[in-house]
């Protein structure tokens, strides 16, 4: 079967098409880090904005303790959860459950799996490139597949949380905890 794949993958692809496919991949990998870091930063400034704004509303002291505690977590949940897409903590077990048997896994180095230079050299020998750059783009795609779920998630976070925070300035405003 891989034999039969890889024959017509040489035949009707070449290797730039699918250095061209990793190469997508990877990129989309690293767009999504640089969107978590921009919008954990902006995540960041507007809290402080909106949250300096509410601040000159009283709040009794019986009510202090708790307001601390959720605004804790309405603040740096999303911070922590905008910063773990930036490392997806499943890559090796994702790449483990997908990798044939014919796969080397020699498209980058792996200290772990070639501990010497000779153990690196006769994999990358015995390797199928065109099964490599395969096993690779698809080990990628899952850890953007990741990425992108913990994004989403972590966006929602931070739109609760600003929700969250909307919501206590008015009841502050309101009268509400008086």
């Amino acid at each position: 079967m891989a034999e039969e794949l890889t024959s017509e993958f040489h035949a009707t692809l070449d290797a730039d098409a699918l250095l061209a496919v990793l190469k997508e991949a990877q990129d989309t990998v690293r767009s999504y880090d640089t969107k978590a870091e921009i919008c954990g930063v902006g995540f960041i400034l507007a809290f402080g904005i909106v949250k300096q704004a509410g601040d000159h509303i009283p709040i009794p002291v019986e009510w202090a303790p708790l307001y601390v505690l959720v605004g804790w977590l309405v603040a740096v949940v999303p911070i922590i959860m905008f910063a773990m897409v930036l490392y997806p903590s499943r890559v090796d077990k994702v790449a483990e459950g997908m990798r044939p048997d014919n796969v080397e896994a020699a498209m980058y180095f792996d200290s772990r799996r070639f501990p010497d230079l000779k153990s690196y050299a006769l994999a990358a020998q015995k390797s199928d490139w065109a099964l490599e750059i395969i096993f690779e783009t698809m080990k990628v795609s899952a850890i953007r597949d990741i990425k992108r779920t913990r994004f989403l998630r972590a966006l929602f976070w931070a739109a609760g949380s600003f929700s969250l925070l909307f919501l206590s300035q008015m009841m502050r405003a309101g009268g509400v905890f008086h």
